[in-house]
């Protein structure tokens, strides 16, 4: 995985939590192991206890906290996105632990606040992170299609498989906009069990696909994604990336393989992207405007 390294912060930027649900304890620790971060403590909603785990600093007021704090993290599921709103508009920049608080139509007015504020808002995705996603978009150029192959071991316990990081993939990958979908449910032959086809169509011309077996005889999982002179095939359960590439036009194609790297701190490498992204203003890896075109996405199917 690629991470942006080369930055440089002026001075520590003070980093409050709403919340200490979810994972907010992997991203305390994370703070600690970053130079550039400081914490100033938590602010809990009235109706989250999750406080009982909890020992330092605790802002009894949200205002108190917006004041000294430059970043905001929002843990846990059940996140108020009235106070996401508060932050961006008080020039605070976000990083947003659950980005299915945002999945709604709240994103929209959520971006249109982030362009006039001009502050940086983060959302996690960690399997964004460790299936190599940035890493697949920084190798990869004239990207023709993309495609998820995803079968799961049947559990009966499990009605379907969510799709919801793949379509967020499939959009980053192809970095544009869904035009076309296709959503297709076959029927199997254990009750509330169905073999799902998403074709999707992009502005840009990319094509991309994902299949998804709820009933498979075992875990498999693999993505395919076909460029103007490389093919890739990632095997995202063994971690292995093999790469199909024409060194020139006249020469046989040459095979490669790579192993994935681990990403054993993915919040830590989350907030690096976040510093490096206020410091630079960039878009962070998975910005409200990435999960509004999932959302796009969702309504265009009637994904629930």
């Amino acid at each position: 995985m690629h991470i942006h390294n080369c930055f440089i912060v002026e001075k520590k930027l003070n980093i409050g939590f709403v919340s200490f649900s979810g994972n907010a304890k992997e991203y305390r620790n994370a703070i600690d192991k970053l130079d550039s971060l400081s914490f100033s403590g938590a602010y809990f909603p009235k109706d989250d206890n999750s406080f009982e785990n909890y020992a330092e600093h605790r802002f009894e007021n949200y205002r108190d906290m917006l004041d000294l704090s430059d970043i905001i993290i929002f843990c846990g599921e059940k996140i108020q996105r009235r106070l996401i709103i508060d932050a961006v508009r008080n020039l605070k920049h976000v990083l947003i632990d659950d980005y299915t608080c945002i999945l709604n139509d709240t994103i929209v007015s959520l971006c249109n606040f982030v362009d006039e504020a001009e502050v940086t808002v983060q959302v996690s995705m960690p399997k964004l992170y460790y299936w190599g996603i940035r890493e697949i978009t920084e190798t990869y150029k004239n990207i023709r299609y993309i495609n998820f192959d995803k079968n799961v071991d049947y559990n009966h316990q499990r009605a379907a498989v969510d799709i919801i990081p793949e379509i967020l993939a499939v959009i980053k990958i192809a970095d544009s906009e869904a035009v076309v979908i296709h959503n297709k449910k076959l029927p199997l032959f254990v009750r509330k069990s169905e073999l799902q086809q998403m074709n999707f169509e992009f502005l840009n011309g990319i094509n991309a696909s994902i299949k998804a077996n709820p009933c498979a005889f075992y875990d498999s999982y693999e993505l395919t994604v076909v460029a103007e002179k490389n093919m890739a095939l990632i095997d995202l359960r063994k971690r292995e990336w093999h790469n199909l590439v024409y060194k020139t036009s006249i020469a046989e194609p040459v095979k490669e393989l790579f192993t994935l790297d681990e990403i054993p701190f993915i919040e830590r490498n989350e907030l690096k992207n976040l510093i490096y992204a206020i410091t630079t203003k960039t878009e962070p890896f998975v910005s409200p405007k990435s999960i509004r075109s999932l959302w796009k996405c969702i309504n265009m199917i009637n994904l629930k």
